[in-house]
């Protein structure tokens, strides 16, 4: 439980940062928060207040985008989904915070690396079902599955703005069954989203604008950027337990 002043106010911005990201680039949400609050917060907090900002927030995009939802590849998701979340969320509750860490920043500097040398690396099909199934794990745990799916599946998306609003659903969807397996497991933390539950607006407000204003920023400067952020997060998780 976060229990220092300023807290909401630190997760509110980086959350903010990060969503106004993923409403013009359709994922990384999660990915560009966590890599700043990993600095602060313990993973089981920074997570646990992912996963009400992220349900909320992917539902506004969701539905601010929802004519450019495509079912046909969101029904190709469903079943990675329900088994990768279940183990996900079962690696989230059961394991300790030290071992969830170094298991983060594998995951993080893993993404790091695969940004760097093979973001434009055309994948087999049993490789593309293998990131599949991690980001599926990833999502379930943390909450930051996106850019493992993506990777799988960015060529059959018609657009930009189709891959934004069926990623969006993809996340609820997700973050529906972490939900419902955390509530089954007694392991919703409701005290803590209240504490929190203010810091929806700011992120809603940041979503709004990344949607409305046209950001002058090419996407190979975003992921530098971005890479950036993932790598010292990375060696911050694996070497400060």
């Amino acid at each position: 439980m976060i229990t220092y002043l300023y807290a909401p106010l630190i997760i509110s911005l980086f959350f903010s940062i990060g969503f106004f990201f993923e409403s013009i680039f359709g994922f990384g949400g999660g990915l560009i928060a966590y890599s700043f609050l990993s600095f602060f917060f313990s993973i089981k907090d920074m997570t646990m207040a992912g996963l009400y900002i992220g349900t909320l927030s992917s539902l506004y995009i969701a539905y601010g985008s929802r004519k450019y939802f495509e079912i046909k590849i969101f029904s190709k998701l469903i079943p990675v989904a329900l088994l990768g979340s279940v183990i996900g969320v079962y690696i989230f509750i059961h394991f300790s915070s030290k071992i969830l860490s170094t298991f983060f920043g594998l995951i993080l500097f893993f993404l790091a690396i695969k940004m760097i040398f093979f973001d434009k690396y055309k994948f087999s099909k049993s490789l593309k079902n293998l990131f599949l199934f991690i980001g599926a794990i990833s999502q379930g745990a943390f909450g930051i599955g996106g850019p493992f799916v993506v990777s799988a599946i960015r060529d059959e998306f018609k657009s930009k703005s189709s891959l934004r609003a069926t990623m969006a659903v993809y996340f609820v969807f997700c973050n529906i069954l972490r939900i419902s397996q955390m509530f089954f497991a007694n392991k919703l933390e409701i005290e803590f989203f209240a504490q929190i539950s203010w810091t929806i607006i700011p992120v809603f407000v940041a979503i709004f604008f990344g949607y409305h204003v046209h950001l002058k920023i090419k996407d190979e400067i975003f992921k530098r950027g971005v890479v950036t952020i993932i790598l010292l997060a990375s060696i911050k998780f694996l070497f400060s337990n």
